[in-house]
């Protein structure tokens, strides 16, 4: 069927137009570095992790940590996990310009098109000359020290890595890794290990045109979805999944794997972000160097490639109950069907997305019903389920899952399907009670970036001021940056920005006022606006399932915004923030009275009865059992309150009235990141800034009579 297909839709007419420069790591390297170096490392990078003579990342280079899953060894009971990372120098020593031409051409978009730039940054890790033989030192959890690579002749490591055993790898829950690498060397330095114990439940999911618009029976629909337009989500699947893994929490493993190569994985795992669950992204490496193979990997081999690709995860995970889901476009029901037959029982159910919303030759065909017959042959009909409205299979239905509390073991009884042939519909029951789950509303899309790049931080030297929030934030995220305050004549920077003569460029408008925050092209101003876009980036916007999360973090960040920092400010500069502090004097006084009085206890007050909430969750966090941007916000406030009125804290401290606040203080200030940063020179100290301290404002609570104090 794959041959007929690229017969048919004159795959190879096209594939024979497109560039392709991957004649082996030593042709290409030796081109780019005509060294005897040069030619020895691309030939002992066939040698893998045996090579004698590996580099680590340089400064020039760029670095893809990839997401894993971490298992128990099934001979040890030790935690393990197989690290990939991909490493490739920023520069191309190919022609980006004719290969966007080309592409261009193919999908007949004319070079004044926006989309035209699109295809040239797509382009980009299709293009840039991959860095074989080399390695990178990481920290596993912050401070697990590991060392991966060095890469092969495509410029990936592979590396089976034996976890610490820390307490960090609890059932479900998600462990960063922080690549070490020089000052200039960009990519994504940080990749996320979701620890999966050996049972509970598990999704293998197909990507192109099962839960992303491809178009893979089509050579120019694929060129087109995958380097001009924005990705679009299949209809109805984000729903169908956010579905899905409401009913098989907790802890569920997901694996992402598709016939699309590496080229695409921050590409792919931006889209994940913004409509999936957190999962495993798994591609093929057959394709570096080329933009002809990008056709090939979609179109040839995916059979194979993909049971092959199962086998490592069964190998992993044997005791996992399976739900696998794909699409009618590839050869996903025979890749299904094949690994049933293999291991009877580690597949529950296997949905396959009826593709129909194509216009593509052959696609009639791909949808008979004879074909996913012969592809479930011998595998029981109420197991597989061929749809076409994702919303059908959320209708009451003959879907049973037992489900367990969320505190108890991640053990649960077997699925019970009965799929009937004509029929598209499951439900849901537990052995206590039935319960029919309605379809949760399509959550908002995450903001999205196409800059893997570090961040940059425009703000004053010398005090911490607004731009702490900031640093905070970057730091607790492990994000790779720079800051202005600790660069020579950063100031000059900051100055640039808020010039009157400064009118912005063609996206960006000039920023008021720092902080500011540079991520590639994209520039943006205000503490609470910077905070909203990197939370999601930096995982500090709550459980990535939970859509509306953000917008209840960003509520409690602008809260304490607000009541601790604005208002403190205003304390020292009531009239104006023109005039010296000296000029207002009196007029500060009655301000500081008022905020010790009656604001301080208002703002400490509400954060108190969050923290007693049900949202809270588990442990000293404000929303959802979880460190997010509010709880590191809520710290930089309560320390810079702390040095501007001592006496008040003290009294608040000791009144025993808001004891959860000063818990979740002192739980941010011990979170290692944070720590580290804070015992660094990089923390500067309080001085004129939005926190100062005068002794004629530093009123003790405990001495204002209760009348005046409103609660």
């Amino acid at each position: 069927m794959q041959q007929r297909t690229r017969t048919e839709c004159k795959f190879a007419q096209t594939e024979a137009d497109l560039p392709d420069w991957s004649g082996g790591a030593a042709a290409h390297i030796v081109k780019a570095e005509p060294t005897l170096k040069s030619r020895l490392t691309a030939l002992l990078s066939y040698l893998g992790p045996r090579n004698p003579l590996a580099r680590p990342v340089t400064a020039d280079d760029t670095l893809w940590l990839l997401d894993n899953t971490a298992y128990r060894n099934s001979a040890t009971g030790q935690w393990e996990a197989e690290f990939v990372a991909a490493m490739f120098s920023q520069h191309s020593s190919s022609p980006v310009v004719d290969v966007a031409t080309t592409i261009a051409e193919k999908i007949k978009l004319e070079k004044r098109d926006p989309d035209y730039r699109t295809i040239e940054k797509r382009l980009g890790p299709f293009v840039q000359d991959i860095r074989p033989g080399t390695y990178v030192s990481a920290l596993y959890g912050g401070k697990t020290p590991l060392e991966l690579g060095p890469s092969g002749h495509n410029g990936i490591s592979s590396d089976i890595k034996s976890l610490p055993g820390s307490g960090n790898e609890e059932d479900g829950k998600i462990v960063s890794t922080f690549a070490k690498v020089p000052s200039g060397a960009n990519g994504l330095l940080e990749g996320r290990t979701f620890c999966a114990e050996p049972e509970g439940w598990g999704v293998i999911s197909d990507i192109d045109d099962t839960i992303k618009i491809t178009q893979t029976s089509d050579p120019i629909g694929i060129l087109r979805t995958t380097f001009s337009e924005e990705p679009e989500a299949a209809p109805g699947m984000p729903e169908l999944y956010e579905y899905i893994h409401k009913l098989i929490k907790p802890a569920s493993a997901w694996f992402y794997l598709s016939a699309s190569p590496y080229n695409l994985y921050p590409f792919l795992r931006e889209f994940r972000q913004a409509h999936y669950p957190h999962g495993t992204i798994i591609l093929r490496d057959a394709s570096w160097m080329s933009v002809r193979g990008l056709l090939t990997t979609l179109t040839l081999g995916t059979e194979e490639y993909k049971v092959d690709r199962m086998e490592k995860v069964h190998g992993w995970l044997p005791k996992r109950k399976m739900i696998c889901v794909g699409d009618s476009t590839q050869s996903d029901p025979e890749a299904y069907g094949e690994m049933y037959r293999r291991y009877p029982g580690w597949i529950k159910a296997i949905l396959i997305r009826k593709v129909e919303d194509i216009a593509a030759i052959g696609i009639e065909a791909k949808n008979e019903p004879e074909r996913f017959e012969k592809a479930f042959e011998d595998i029981p009909r109420d197991v597989w389920h061929v749809f076409s409205d994702p919303e059908s299979c959320k209708k009451p239905g003959p879907l049973t899952i037992h489900k367990t509390s969320s505190n108890s073991k991640p053990h649960q009884p077997p699925i019970n399907f009965n799929f009937a042939r004509t029929s598209h519909t499951y439900s849901t029951s537990t052995s206590t009670s039935t319960s029919t789950m309605s379809a949760p509303e399509s959550a908002p899309k995450r903001q999205k970036s196409n800059k893997d790049v570090a961040y940059e931080l425009i703000y004053w030297p010398s005090i911490p001021g607004r731009g702490e929030f900031i640093r905070l934030a970057l730091e607790e995220g492990g994000a790779e940056y720079t800051d202005t305050a600790h660069v020579e004549k950063g100031v000059d920077a900051v100055l640039a920005q808020i010039s009157s003569e400064n009118v912005g460029d063609l996206t960006n408008p000039p920023p008021l006022a720092p902080p500011i925050l540079r991520h590639g092209d994209l520039l943006i101003s205000q503490t609470p606006n910077i905070l909203l876009y990197l939370a999601p980036r930096l995982g500090l916007a709550g459980e990535e399932e939970d859509k509306d999360a953000i917008y209840k973090i960003n509520a409690l960040v602008l809260t304490a915004l607000d009541g601790l920092s604005n208002e403190v400010h205003d304390t020292h500069h009531p009239i104006a923030s023109s005039l010296y502090y000296e000029d207002q004097k009196e007029e500060a006084k009655r301000r500081a009275g008022d905020f010790v009085k009656n604001r301080l206890p208002k703002f400490l007050g509400y954060f108190q009865r969050v923290l007693t909430g049900q949202a809270s969750g588990d442990g000293p966090w404000l929303y959802g059992g979880r460190v997010s941007v509010a709880d590191l916000v809520l710290f930089q406030v309560l320390d810079g309150v702390m040095f501007a009125f001592p006496k008040a804290i003290s009294a608040a401290q000791t009144s025993g009235n808001y004891i959860d606040v000063f818990k979740l203080y002192d739980a941010v200030k011990e979170r290692p990141k944070i720590k580290a940063y804070l015992d660094s020179e990089r923390r500067q100290k309080y001085s004129q800034g939005i926190y100062r301290y005068y002794p004629e404002l530093d009123l003790a609570l405990e001495d204002v009579p209760q009348s005046d104090v409103n609660p």
